[in-house]
C-alpha cells in the first residue's frame, strides 16, 4: 500500500532529485485515477453556474449589480436551544440540567453522534441513561463537578440565551461523561463495548487540554513577557517598536497587513529610535503613523519623521499574500499574526492589539503568539481588558510577566447633543460611522448633498490599500475631502485626523440578528476622535446622529470595557491528522470542524470556537475539494474569502478545477468566471479616456472589490502551495490595476461631480516607487528551486500518462 502523501506541491519538498520529487507528485496523479468528482453546486453536467451572463461591451455597465447583488440582510433562524432564561453566568450548571432532556431529543443531536461514528441503534440509550443522570443532580455533586472540570462550561453575558453554546457544552459533557471508565462498566448493559472505544478514542485523540505544550521551543525557555495596556490614544507601543528596533533578532506581529506593512518600512528606513540610543535632537515626530505612538510636542521624538542610517534596521514582510525579502540575513521579521513563526528563537517579539485573541474569528492567532513566540522578551499591546486572559493563559508556561498600564494622553468628551437627525451640523473633520455598506454610501450622499462638504468612505470590504488611500485624503486639507464616512474599519489601523465622531447607530448585524455594539467595540471607534496633536489643541468629541442613540453613548463611554472571557484556540494540522483517523472514514469536513468545540476538552480560559459560515465551507470543500488531500482540504476550507458571494465561490471552484486537472493554475484561466476582467478594463477605459457614465463608478464598486478579495486569495494560495499558483507576479499587477480603479471608481461617486478629481491620481502605496526599500518578494531558496519543481510536475503528468495508457 502507498504511503498517504498530504502536502504535494508545498515548499516542504526537498528533495535533491528533481526524479525523486516527481514520484511525490506522480502519487498525487495516481490517487485521483478513476474518481469521478462529485456533483458540483450547480450541476455535474456543466461547468457553468447558472448565474447570469452579465459580460458586457467594454465601457458598458448595464448589468453589473446583476452579476454580483448585494446580500439582503436577513433575519437567520435561531437555534433550537434558544430561549432558556437565565440570570446570570452563574446559572450554567442548572441550565444545562433543565435542558438536559430536550437536548438528548433532538435530532441534529443524534446526526452529529453518528457523524462522530456513534452507531446509530446506540445514540438513543446513551442519550436517555444522560439525560437521566444530569436530570438526577449529576451536575450538583462535588466531587463530579472535578471529575469533568465543569469551570469550561460556564456561559458568558453573551451567551445566557444562546441555544449554540448550551449545545456544544452539553456534548462536550456528553464525552466526558461517555468516556469515564466508572460509568462505562455498567453503560456495557445497554451499548456495545466498541461504541464505548469509539467515544473514548475520538475523546483522548482530540483532547486540547494543554495548549501551551504544543510549543516545545517556547517551553524551553523562561520568557519575559511585559504587556504595555492602555485605550486608544495612549502611546501603548512606543516602547515596544523601540526595543524590538534595538534588538539583533526580533518580530512584529500586527492584526493587519497596512501595521505590518507601516512597521517594516519604518524599521528599514530608520525612523524608530532603538531602545538605548538617544533620539537626535529638534528633529520633527511623525504623526502620520497608524500605531499607537504619536509624540507631538516633544523635542526629541523617538519615531522620527524622517529615517536616519543609524537607526536602521533590516527588516522583512510576511504577511498572508506578500512577502518582501531586503536580506535573507536579515534580523527582523515585521508580520500579520496568522504569519508568525514558532520555529526561530529572537530576542524581542511584539504582538499588536492583544485583546484581539478573544475573537472568534481570528483569536486563536494570538493565543498561539502568547503561548508559542520564542522570544526572550513578549512585548503583549492592547487593552486592559486582556490582562486577566493573558494571566490566565501564562500559568502554564512559568513565564515572567510585567504589566506597564497607559493613559490616554488626550481627553475624549461626549457632547451634550446630537445632531437630530440634521446632516448641514456636520462639520469639517467629522467622521460618520454606520455598519453597512450601504449605510456609508448613503449618509455620503446625504452629506454631501447637504453640507457641499466632500466625503471619503472606509469599510471592511475595500481593500486596505484603498482605505489607506481614502485616510490620506482625509487627513490632506487640500484635497477637498473633509469629512470621512466608515464602519468599525476605522477602529484599528487607520491614521485619522478626526475631531468627532458621529454614529449614525449604535446597533450592528452580526450575521443572525441586530445587536448593539458591546462597549469595547464604542470605546475603540470613538476613541479615533482627537489623535493627540494633530487638531492643534488636544482633545475629541463623539456623539450621535440621533437622539434616541445618545443616552446610549454616555454610558458606553462611561463604563469598563466588557471583560474578556476566553481566548480563542484552532487546530493544528497533526490534530486534524489524528482526529481524521478517529472519526469514520466517510466523515464530512464540516465533522472533522465541529470535533474541537463539541468534543474537545479546552481548559479555561481557552476555547474552541466554531468556525464561522462553517455550513457554507464544508460544502464548498466536500463539492469541489473532495478528492484532495487534508492539508488542501484544510488549507481552502481556511482561505480568507466571502462565502457569502456567489462570484467569490465561483472563482475559487474554478481554481480547485484547474488545480485538480491540471495542478498548475494560471490566474488569466481563473478570472475567466464573472464579469471581472471585462469590468476592469471597462473602468480603464473611463479613467484613461476621462470619460465616466452616470452611476458607472457606483455600479461598478462592488465587482472590483470582488476581483480584488480574488487576487488576495490567489496571492495567499501562492505562498502555500507556490508550484500550482506560480503566477504570483501576473496577480499582484493585476491587484495594482484593480487598486487604481478602485481610487478612481471612489473619487467619482460624488454628488459634486465638478470637484472630481483628475485621472492622474497616483495611489501613494506603491510598492518600488514610494517605499524607498530594496527588496524581492521571494526567497533566494525559493527561486533556485522552483526548476526542480516545475521539472517533477512535468515527469509525473507523463508518468501519469503512460500509466493511464497502460491500462487502456
Amino acid at each position: 500500500m502507498l504511503p498517504r502523501c498530504r502536502l504535494l506541491l508545498s515548499t516542504s519538498i526537498k528533495s535533491e532529485s528533481w526524479l525523486e520529487a516527481s514520484q511525490v507528485h506522480f502519487r498525487r496523479f495516481r490517487s485521483n485515477i478513476s474518481r469521478q468528482p462529485r456533483d458540483s453546486y450547480y450541476s455535474s453536467q456543466t461547468e457553468t453556474p447558472p448565474f447570469p451572463d452579465n459580460r458586457n461591451q467594454r465601457g458598458s455597465f448595464k448589468n453589473v449589480g446583476r452579476s454580483n447583488p448585494q446580500h439582503v440582510m436577513k433575519q437567520k433562524k435561531g437555534h433550537i436551544l434558544d430561549g432558556f432564561s437565565a440570570r446570570d453566568a452563574s446559572d450554567t450548571l442548572s441550565i444545562m440540567q433543565k435542558q438536559a432532556r430536550k437536548w438528548a431529543d433532538l435530532p441534529h443531536v443524534h446526526r452529529r453522534l453518528e457523524s462522530f461514528g456513534v452507531p446509530r441503534t446506540d445514540v438513543q440509550p446513551l442519550l436517555s441513561i444522560f439525560a437521566r443522570e444530569v436530570n438526577s443532580g449529576l451536575l450538583q455533586d462535588p466531587v463530579e463537578q472535578k471529575k469533568f472540570h465543569v469551570e469550561r462550561f460556564v456561559l458568558t453575558t453573551k451567551e445566557l440565551n444562546q441555544g449554540l453554546r448550551l449545545d456544544q457544552i452539553l456534548t462536550q459533557l456528553f464525552y466526558s461523561w461517555a468516556s469515564d471508565p466508572e460509568r462505562q462498566e455498567y453503560l456495557l448493559k445497554s451499548v456495545q463495548r466498541s461504541t464505548l472505544e469509539q467515544i473514548s478514542h475520538l475523546y483522548s485523540t482530540a483532547d486540547t487540554s494543554y495548549p501551551a505544550d504544543l510549543y516545545p521551543r517556547a517551553r524551553s525557555m523562561r520568557r519575559k513577557v511585559i504587556m504595555h495596556v492602555g485605550p486608544t490614544n495612549s502611546g501603548k507601543t512606543h516602547m515596544a517598536l523601540r526595543a524590538l528596533a534595538a534588538a539583533k533578532t526580533g518580530v512584529y506581529s500586527g492584526p493587519l497587513r497596512l501595521l505590518a506593512h507601516e512597521i517594516w518600512d519604518r524599521l528599514n528606513k530608520g525612523q524608530i529610535v532603538p531602545l538605548g540610543m538617544d533620539p537626535d535632537p529638534d528633529s520633527e515626530p511623525d504623526t502620520s503613523t497608524n500605531m499607537d505612538i504619536i509624540e507631538d510636542g516633544v523635542s526629541s521624538p523617538t519615531v522620527r519623521k524622517d529615517g536616519k542610517a543609524k537607526y536602521a534596521r533590516e527588516c522583512n514582510l510576511r504577511t498572508g499574500e506578500e512577502f518582501r525579502i531586503v536580506s535573507e540575513y536579515a534580523g527582523l521579521v515585521s508580520c500579520t499574526v496568522e504569519m508568525t513563526s514558532f520555529n526561530l528563537p529572537v530576542e524581542v517579539a511584539v504582538v499588536d492589539e492583544i485583546q484581539m485573541l478573544a475573537d472568534p474569528d481570528r483569536g486563536s492567532a494570538w493565543t498561539a503568539a502568547v503561548l508559542g513566540l520564542p522570544a526572550e522578551e513578549l512585548h503583549l499591546c492592547g487593552e486592559e481588558v486582556a490582562v486577566p486572559i493573558v494571566q490566565a493563559l501564562l500559568n502554564d508556561t512559568d513565564d515572567e510577566l510585567f504589566i506597564n498600564r497607559y493613559e490616554r494622553l488626550t481627553p475624549l468628551t461626549v457632547q451634550d447633543e446630537s445632531l437630530e437627525g440634521d446632516f448641514s451640523r456636520v462639520q469639517k473633520g467629522d467622521c460618520l460611522v454606520a455598519f453597512s455598506r450601504s449605510g456609508i454610501f448613503a449618509l455620503k450622499r446625504k452629506v454631501e448633498g447637504s453640507t457641499g462638504l466632500r466625503c471619503a468612505v472606509a469599510y471592511g470590504r475595500l481593500p486596505p490599500e484603498i482605505r489607506a488611500e481614502q485616510a490620506a485624503l482625509f487627513n490632506n486639507p487640500h484635497s477637498g475631502y473633509d469629512v470621512m464616512i466608515g464602519s468599525d474599519a476605522i477602529g484599528m489601523g487607520l491614521n485619522l485626523k478626526i475631531k468627532r465622531i458621529i454614529f449614525e447607530t449604535l446597533h450592528k448585524f452580526d450575521g443572525t440578528t441586530e445587536r448593539p455594539l458591546s462597549v469595547s467595540q464604542i470605546k475603540q471607534i470613538a476613541g479615533r476622535a482627537g489623535r493627540y496633536g494633530l487638531h492643534g489643541e488636544p482633545g475629541g468629541f463623539v456623539t450621535t446622529l440621533h437622539a434616541h442613540d445618545l443616552s446610549m453613548l454616555h454610558s458606553a463611554i462611561s463604563c469598563q470595557p466588557d471583560p474578556i472571557m476566553f481566548a480563542g484556540i484552532s487546530p493544528t494540522l497533526p490534530w486534524a491528522e489524528s482526529v481524521l483517523q478517529a472519526l469514520p472514514v466517510d466523515a464530512s469536513h464540516q465533522t472533522l470542524m465541529e470535533v474541537a468545540p463539541y468534543v474537545s476538552n479546552v481548559r479555561p480560559p481557552c476555547r474552541a470556537f466554531v468556525p464561522p459560515k462553517v455550513e457554507e465551507r464544508s460544502k464548498f470543500v466536500e463539492t469541489h475539494a473532495k478528492n484532495m488531500k487534508l492539508y488542501d482540504k484544510l488549507l481552502i476550507g481556511g482561505a480568507p474569502m466571502n462565502w457569502r458571494d456567489p462570484l467569490a465561490i465561483e472563482f475559487t471552484a474554478r481554481l480547485c478545477q484547474i488545480y485538480n486537472d491540471v495542478i498548475r493554475v494560471p490566474i488569466m484561466d481563473a478570472l475567466r468566471v464573472g464579469p471581472y476582467i471585462e469590468l476592469l478594463e471597462s473602468v480603464e477605459d473611463m479613467m484613461f479616456g476621462g470619460k465616466s457614465s452616470a452611476g458607472a463608478p457606483s455600479q461598478a464598486l462592488i465587482t472590483l472589490e470582488g476581483l480584488h478579495k480574488s487576487l488576495v486569495l490567489y496571492l495567499w494560495l501562492s505562498y502555500r502551495l507556490p508550484v500550482a499558483f506560480y503566477q504570483s507576479e501576473e496577480a499582484y499587477a493585476l491587484k495594482e490595476r484593480t487598486e487604481k480603479a478602485l481610487d478612481w471608481c471612489l473619487r467619482n461617486v460624488s454628488t459634486r461631480v465638478a470637484d472630481r478629481q483628475p485621472v492622474n491620481f497616483g495611489l501613494r502605496i506603491r510598492p518600488e516607487a514610494e517605499d524607498g526599500v530594496e527588496y524581492r518578494r521571494t526567497p533566494f531558496a525559493r527561486q533556485q528551486e522552483e526548476s526542480n519543481r516545475e521539472l517533477a510536475v512535468k515527469y509525473a503528468k507523463l508518468l501519469n500518462s503512460q500509466k493511464r495508457s497502460s491500462r487502456g
